[in-house]
């Protein structure tokens, strides 16, 4: 498990250059890719035993206005290894919607309704068991509530995006590819209880609004 560098700081906006001063942070275990039905059952079927989750999404990127691409891939992390399931090959299956339904097993995200709305618009299915960390930490009054932020507020670490814009559809992903797509489910799961234990009260920020 991922270890803070310091308590979470106080303020309520961190700086960008706070947050680029620290350390990247990357998922260093197990990622498997998964392409085919079959073996996309047999796993859920494993992770379906799980009582908690990281989870997020990737899709294509688009740089055209109104322009906007399905989810490429669905990502599901535990504390020691990461599968990426490819929805090109094998569509948001059967077996996918019900483990995406079932409330059992907790997901954790982070900023969860685009990825969600934009999984309904594949299938439509009702959500179930999903937790979004986004709105955990804005009932705590923190602004700053996107993955960079949090991440830094609670690991003391940075969170890279260099991978974020590139080709998710593409049938082989690079290892950069596997390994931010691995990090951004894993890292729900570090930021998580920390969360849950901030008992701060954090004061109203000076100016501006930011989700970063």
């Amino acid at each position: 498990m991922c270890e803070s560098t310091s308590d979470p700081p106080l303020e309520n906006r961190l700086s960008t250059e706070f947050i680029n001063s620290l350390p990247i942070i990357r998922f260093k275990g197990p990622v498997i890719v998964i392409d085919d039905s079959t073996q996309a059952a047999e796993i859920l079927k494993a992770l379906s035993n799980e009582k908690i989750l990281g989870f997020d999404t990737e899709s294509r990127p688009s740089f055209s206005k109104g322009v906007s691409y399905p989810p490429a891939i669905i990502q599901l992390a535990t504390k020691k290894r990461v599968y990426l399931f490819q929805l090109k090959g094998m569509g948001l299956n059967g077996d996918l919607i019900r483990f995406l339904a079932d409330s059992t097993t907790r997901k954790i995200g982070i900023g969860l309704k685009d990825d969600i709305d934009r999984l309904r618009n594949l299938q439509p299915f009702k959500p179930g068991g999903f937790i979004d960390l986004s709105k955990l930490a804005g009932q705590k009054g923190i602004i700053q509530t996107g993955a960079r932020a949090l991440t830094a507020r609670y690991l003391g670490h940075r969170l890279s995006k260099g991978a974020q814009t590139s080709n998710w559809a593409h049938p082989t992903l690079s290892e950069k590819q596997k390994r931010y797509a691995a990090t951004d489910a894993w890292i729900c799961l570090q930021i998580y209880p920390r969360l849950l234990a901030d008992h701060n009260r954090y004061p109203p920020p000076e100016e501006g609004n930011t989700t970063d």
